[in-house]
């Protein structure tokens, strides 16, 4: 192994990268290691490995992950390679091993590859892709016994993460150096000369940013022909970017992210301005932006329900307590299937998690579609679910899940005839198959209220959901202990 960094995005391994993908028939690829936290998983045989792998030619180590940028030979066949040399540190860490008594956590795994980039993106935006592409195959290989939890398909964060996870933007801005814009050229010059780490500097008018200086293009301009006798004593809004990327600190940091890397090539390596109020409030790096993401996905998922994807106990505990303090009202609507455990019985396991799977979708995309952007949606675990929702008219929610679980369970029967069913006692009931009963608890945001009451009371109302025929939602208020409103 080459060179071993320090942090994600190393301009250096971008150099390197570059050169390796300049190289004829060669593939660049980047493959992830995730080790258990808290396991003792002895990783020295892979550090020493490593150091005398000729494949890898960059390494990267944020406890507990490992990213190592690999080459192979021929750039045809580097999926192939990518998954041998996968195979040779799975063996060496033991990963592989099928001992069914082992307890163990074993560490994830995942692969990306890197694919240069359309005209006018930039290296680091493949490389980017790359990271995630791994960290989304760890994710979603590893199981139980694994690192992580399965990421959510299709990338991006999963619809329903902790809230306390999807931080904003505003999180990562540091405070930078500010100019006036009427600032001569000649003393940002001299301020970046005597700051060796200062690498950019923000205009500002009346506390406002209107402007960004990179240091390397400032440099790159007055190194230019004439560039001293034009620019030296001319003021800095003459040279600024008066049209930086500008968001405010409130913006989700995956929404920043993404237009950050939206941007134009030469732009790409400038810093995200952010502001409270539409005044200055600091900045955030390209390279500080990927690294909260790509930890932010890899939180997200080993918080996740392995089976669906959906934020699990902690974090819906989480979500519950972070909306209660926030004292405005919202609704939670508690999701249950009516005789899973038949359809379990009778079509199998794998079914089961067929249709565990679908329920999730369902109540994911009708969150989506008739909820807010703030909806939460998690998988309490087997067929139990959640939804929270800011939404006016939660009922809305309900009915458009009623119609579309009742609309789609159908298609999960094959063949089959359904008439009749067995309840968890195995004493036959007449039903046409498998329902789903929707408990809608309404809260007014003033009335104290903790998250056990929610649970309790869901617990009531779920009785008289489950002694009624068909698909059903009751409602009812927080802190009413009477019986719940039935709406069919």
């Amino acid at each position: 192994m080459d060179e071993v960094g320090y942090g994600l995005l190393d301009r250096e391994l971008l150099r390197r990268v570059s050169e390796e993908i300049g190289s004829k028939d060669v593939g660049v690829g980047v493959i992830y290691v995730q080790m258990p936290r808290g396991s003792e998983t002895p990783v020295d045989g892979l550090t020493i490995w490593t150091k005398t792998e000729k494949r890898i030619f960059w390494h990267c180590r944020m406890h507990p992950d490992y990213f190592f940028f690999v080459r192979s030979e021929r750039r045809d066949g580097h999926r192939d390679a990518l998954k041998a040399l996968e195979s040779d540190m799975r063996q060496l860490l033991g990963a592989d091993c099928n001992d069914s008594n082992a307890t163990w956590p074993k560490p994830a795994f995942g692969a990306g590859a890197v694919t240069p980039g359309e005209p006018g993106r930039s290296i680091e935006s493949a490389v980017y892709r790359a990271i995630i592409e791994a960290v989304s195959h760890a994710n979603r290989a590893a199981g139980p016994m694994g690192g992580n939890t399965p990421f959510h398909a299709g990338g991006g964060m999963p619809k329903g993460t902790d809230k306390s996870l999807a931080l904003q933007i505003g999180s990562l801005a540091v405070p930078i150096p500010t100019f006036h814009r009427s600032t001569p050229v000649s003393e940002v010059a001299d301020f970046f000369e005597s700051d060796p780490k200062a690498q950019a500097a923000v205009i500002v008018d009346g506390g406002k940013p209107v402007g960004l200086i990179m240091k390397e293009k400032l440099y790159r301009l007055l190194a230019g022909k004439f560039g001293l006798a034009l620019y030296w004593n001319r003021p800095v809004e003459k040279m600024m970017d008066s049209s930086p990327l500008t968001v405010p600190a409130e913006m989700p940091l995956e929404q920043a992210s993404q237009l950050a890397m939206a941007r134009d090539f030469q732009q790409l390596y400038d810093v995200v301005t952010v502001t409270r109020n539409g005044q200055f409030a600091g900045a955030a790096s390209i390279r500080s932006i990927l690294e909260s993401i790509t930890t932010l996905r890899t939180e997200a998922a080993r918080l996740a329900n392995p089976l669906t994807g959906l934020p699990g106990n902690e974090a819906i505990q989480r979500e519950m307590v972070r909306r209660i303090e926030a004292r405005r009202p919202f609704a939670v609507i508690y999701a249950d299937l009516d005789y899973f455990k038949w359809f379990n019985d009778f079509f199998g396991f794998r079914k089961g998690d067929e249709l565990i799977r679908y329920t999730a979708e369902v109540l994911g995309q009708t969150a989506a579609l008739a909820g807010g952007r703030s909806d939460f949606v998690g998988h309490i675990g087997g067929d139990d679910f959640i939804v929270m929702t800011d939404a006016e008219n939660p009922e809305t929610i309900c009915r458009h899940v009623i119609w579309r679980f009742d609309g789609g369970v159908q298609a999960f029967y094959e063949d089959v005839q359904v008439r009749g069913v067995c309840d968890r006692n195995g004493n036959p009931v007449a039903r046409d198959g498998v329902t789903i009963s929707l408990c809608l608890i309404q809260w007014d945001g003033e009335r104290a209220v903790t998250p056990e009451q929610f649970s309790e009371q869901s617990a009531r109302l779920k009785k008289q959901a489950k002694r009624l025929p068909g698909s059903v939602l009751v409602s009812g208020r927080i802190g009413d202990y009477q019986h719940g409103e039935i709406k069919r």
